[in-house]
């Protein structure tokens, strides 16, 4: 395959710088509505919870599986969240993840 027929086109990358503006001014939009706001500790608690439920959304059908190593994963990933950060955390369950594809006795 040729180099230049793998790069994105000119629409194609207009359309990702695109959608990284929208996305980015959906963040800085809030932001700057709520900056001059005085906010109570109960709305500011639910702000801050947020980002949460929405990583719980997406995570939680993966839950619902009969695939053994995915729940082991799952499992790995609880036990790490409980002691580190997010970062770490997905690091650490797709190094597993990856280490329990390759364990040849899980097949």
């Amino acid at each position: 395959m040729d180099l230049l027929t793998t790069l994105p086109n000119h629409f194609e990358v207009l359309a990702i710088l695109v959608m990284a503006a929208v996305t980015y001014s959906t963040r800085i939009i809030g932001y700057a509505l709520l900056s001059k706001v005085k906010l109570s500790k109960r709305v500011r608690y639910v702000l801050e919870a947020s980002p949460c439920c929405v990583m719980i959304s997406i995570a939680t059908p993966y839950f619902i599986t009969s695939d053994l190593k995915m729940l082991l994963s799952l499992g790995f990933a609880v036990l790490i969240a409980l002691k580190f950060n997010f970062a770490v955390t997905v690091i650490a369950a797709v190094a597993f993840n990856g280490l329990l594809h390759h364990l040849p006795f899980l097949s």
